[in-house]
């Protein structure tokens, strides 16, 4: 059993829309998204059904060329594979449940552990594999210390793009699960200006 207050988990993002996710498991995924007014979500779509509830605040939803108002305590439902996107005209929070089944070989996410990898490395190697998932597609970290900087890192340059969700936390080990919530921008950072920053930055990975 577990047991979440949403109206704890709100917390927004002054320069981008904040994803919290709650469960992220095969098939089933809860998701608390925070976007300040003026805030939006570029179009991508998901495999499964997809349930938005608007907890507070005021959007416009977008499900192909459909629109519809959405306000706090109103309910959307989008259908597996529907592309939509939407806008915040006032700070929002909505509770997102994506619910259905999945293909075998996406239940097992692929591992890419980087104990044995040279740390100049690690960063191009993780952004790499991100570039390459398409939206719902994940595999696992595996790292022998906490990769905070690296958690900054891609927030910072695929923003609203990945999911970053804790498996195991230390101390000795630590497992990541990464998966792509939303589509590349249309400019964005180029792989070697990402193998340059990473390098710059393996002191503090």
């Amino acid at each position: 059993m577990q047991k979440f207050n949403l109206q704890e988990q709100i917390e927004y993002n002054d320069s981008k829309f904040n994803p919290k996710v709650l469960v992220n498991e095969p098939g089933y995924r809860m998701v608390l998204l925070n976007l300040r007014k003026g805030q939006s979500v570029p179009e991508h779509a998901n495999k499964a059904v997809v349930t938005v509830y608007a907890i507070t605040g005021h959007i416009t939803f977008y499900e192909g060329t459909d629109s519809c108002e959405l306000r706090a305590g109103e309910v959307v439902r989008i259908n597996g594979g529907a592309p939509h996107h939407l806008e915040a005209h006032e700070d929002s929070a909505l509770y997102v449940l994506a619910a259905g089944q999945v293909e075998a070989s996406a239940s097992a996410a692929e591992v890419l552990d980087l104990r044995e990898v040279p740390r100049p490395l690690r960063h191009p190697m993780v952004f790499a594999k991100l570039d390459a998932l398409a939206v719902g597609g994940s595999f696992v970290l595996v790292n022998d210390h906490d990769p905070v900087p690296l958690n900054r890192q891609i927030d910072s340059l695929r923003p609203g793009q990945a999911g970053w969700e804790y498996l195991q936390r230390g101390p000795d080990l630590f497992r990541i699960r990464i998966k792509r919530i939303a589509p590349s921008a249309s400019a964005e950072i180029p792989v070697r200006a990402q193998t340059e920053v990473a390098v710059a930055d393996i002191t503090r990975a």
